[in-house]
């Protein structure tokens, strides 16, 4: 029997989430009443929401991902390399990182995993607030760039199924986007011959830069934001499809993509202020941020060639990359 959301039934659903509120909880749980219908806003792998009365009364308002292979769009399954894929990944940094840690995250209400049956469903909290994309005010940008500083003090980050971007990782997309470009034009060709020639430059540095958690795509379509009366608003990063290891400015530099002159800077004083007193000056601070802006500029051209990303994603990475190579001076 698969183990895939899309084609299970809701009673399969309904002792999925009896075992894995179990688990989260460590008492007898049971569903009384449960509603299901598709997420509006999936991307690559299946999402439910669902609506739930406990016995005794309970409510809960829940999303279920189905974080296993199968849970991905066949576009999505085509596209994704190998390495970035572990269904645990996600299940283990909302158990075991996040939700020690007391952060603003999505609450982790359990996971169904039966590796016989290929399934690995990740259950959390739905939370009904804007994505970041379609927040104006820049002072909920600096909140979230503080968020993101604050992230690598709270979670203290485990060797278990985390992605860790060492040589090999950037090696890698330099070396894939390099490939790609070769493909395309004149302007696309020279970026690959700079590429070449910068490839052990461009490595050492981004090697060189302190290391921290990080959520790895921290792009403002996978923030969520939830205002509340009149106090801060609740910063709830989703997808943790690819936590690990890196750079510490990597979240910053996936934050600020679609910024530039002063708003970026604004942006980014948000987070230097809230990295503490051992931080880097702010002049490091916006070096390390375009390196890392060049290096997620790579993986997203080698990421799979002839593959568009999300309309959320979109953007001319190929003339970001250009334009990046140049700037940090590699």
């Amino acid at each position: 029997m698969s183990g895939a959301l899309r084609s299970s039934r809701d009673e399969q659903v309904r002792e999925a989430l009896e075992g894995a509120l179990v688990e989260a909880r460590g008492e007898p749980v049971a569903v009384a009443d449960l509603s299901r219908r598709p997420f509006a806003y999936e991307t690559s792998f299946a999402i439910d929401e669902l609506d739930v009365e406990l016995v005794g009364g309970e409510r809960l308002v829940l999303l279920v991902k189905d974080v296993a292979p199968a849970g991905l769009s066949a576009e999505a399954a085509a596209a994704k390399p190998a390495q970035t894929l572990d269904p645990s990944r996600e299940i283990a940094v909302y158990r075991d990182l996040l939700g020690p840690a007391g952060l603003s995250t999505p609450r982790f209400h359990g996971a169904a995993v039966d590796p016989a049956h290929a399934r690995w469903w990740l259950f959390i909290e739905r939370i009904e607030g804007e994505v970041l994309t379609d927040v104006g005010e820049l002072e909920v940008w600096c909140e979230t760039a503080a968020w993101a500083a604050r992230l690598g003090a709270a979670v203290e980050p485990t060797d278990q199924v985390l992605l860790e971007r060492d040589a090999r990782w950037h090696e890698h997309w330099i070396d894939t986007a390099a490939a790609a470009l070769r493909e395309g034009g004149p302007r696309d060709r020279d970026t690959a011959e700079a590429l070449a020639r910068a490839r052990s430059s461009v490595v050492g540095r981004l090697l060189s830069l302190p290391t921290a958690f990080v959520h790895g795509e921290l792009y403002p379509a996978n923030v969520l934001v939830e205002r509340t009366g009149g106090g801060p608003a609740r910063i709830a990063p989703v997808d943790w499809e690819l936590a690990g290891t890196g750079p510490y400015a990597l979240d910053l530099a996936a934050l600020v993509s679609g910024w530039g002159g002063d708003e970026r800077n604004v942006i980014c004083r948000a987070f230097h202020e809230d990295l503490g007193p051992a931080r880097p000056s702010f002049g490091e601070l916006t070096a390390a941020v375009d390196l890392c802006r060049l290096a997620l500029a790579l993986q997203w051209i080698g990421w799979s060639p002839g593959w568009e990303p999300p309309e959320a994603h979109q953007h001319d990475w190929r003339e970001e990359a250009a334009r990046l190579l140049e700037a940090v001076e590699v």
